[in-house]
C-alpha cells in the first residue's frame, strides 16, 4: 500500500510526523515530503502549499513521482451557516466542489453546466468506503459529520457571502485545497479521502474567534487511529 497523507502546511501534519518518526525525504513541486512508519506500513507525508492552484501543482507532482494507491488530506475548514459545525468539530468530505469554476453568477459562485465542455467536472466524489471508515474513527474522538464540501479560490468575505455559497452548493464547509485532491485522485486513479477540523465560521474575518489548533489536532488523531487499526 503506497499511502500518502497530505496537508497545506507542516503544522497540519505535526502530530502524524512525530507519531510516525517521519524524516525529510526531498522536495517535489517546491514543497517538502517526509516518510515515517506505523507498524509495517510506510506513511508518506506531503505538503501541498495553501490554495487550490498550489495544491493541484504539488499533488500532480506527487502522483507522477510516487503513484500513490491512497491519498488522505487533513487540515482545517470554515463551517458554513446552518451546518451545525463549531470549532473543533470534524467533517469528512463526500465530494469536493470547486466554487468558482464555470460561468460565474455571483461572487465566488460558478456553474459549469452551461459550458458543456468535455472533461470539466465541478464536483468530484471521494472514495466512499475510505470516507466511511474515517467517519467511524472520527465519531469516537469527537463530533463529526460527512457532507459535501466546497473548495474556494478565495474564502467567503462575510456571513452573507458564506450563506449564498452554502445555499447554492448545499455544502457544510469551505476549504482551499480539497478539490485538488479529488481531481488528482480521479486523474491518477488512486483512492482519496479528506477529513478536516473546523477552525471558524466561514465569512467571520475576526481571527480572535478562530481556533486553528483546535481544528488541526482531531483529524490527525483520526488518521493515527485509522493507521493503527488498518495497517
Amino acid at each position: 500500500m503506497n499511502l500518502w497523507i497530505v496537508a497545506s502546511m507542516e503544522e497540519e501534519l505535526a502530530l502524524l510526523s512525530e507519531a510516525t518518526g517521519a524524516c525529510l525525504k526531498g522536495r517535489v513541486g517546491g514543497f517538502p515530503w517526509f516518510a515515517g512508519t506505523m507498524g509495517d506500513c510506510v506513511v508518506n507525508l506531503g505538503i501541498t502549499g495553501v490554495g487550490v492552484a498550489s495544491a493541484c501543482t504539488t499533488l500532480g507532482a506527487f502522483c507522477s513521482m510516487a503513484r500513490p494507491d491512497f491519498m488522505v488530506m487533513v487540515g482545517s475548514a470554515g463551517s458554513l451557516p446552518d451546518s451545525g459545525l463549531a470549532p473543533g468539530d470534524m467533517v469528512v468530505a463526500e465530494t469536493e466542489i470547486l466554487s468558482e469554476l464555470g460561468v460565474v453568477s455571483g461572487a465566488g459562485i460558478g456553474d459549469t453546466r452551461r459550458m458543456n465542455l468535455p472533461g470539466v467536472m465541478q464536483e468530484i466524489p471521494l472514495d466512499r468506503g475510505s470516507s466511511s471508515l474515517l467517519l467511524c474513527h472520527a465519531m469516537h474522538i469527537g463530533k463529526a459529520t460527512c457532507g459535501r464540501t466546497l473548495t474556494v479560490a478565495g474564502v467567503s468575505a462575510n456571513e452573507d457571502h458564506a450563506r449564498a455559497r452554502g445555499a447554492k452548493f448545499n455544502v457544510v464547509a469551505e476549504n482551499m485545497e480539497g478539490y485538488a485532491l479529488a481531481l488528482a485522485g480521479h486523474r491518477f486513479g488512486c483512492r482519496t479521502a479528506e477529513i478536516r477540523g473546523i477552525s471558524n465560521r466561514a465569512g467571520d474575518r475576526d481571527k480572535s474567534n478562530w481556533d486553528f489548533e483546535k481544528a488541526i489536532v482531531p483529524p490527525q488523531k483520526v488518521l493515527l487511529e485509522h493507521l493503527r487499526k488498518n495497517y
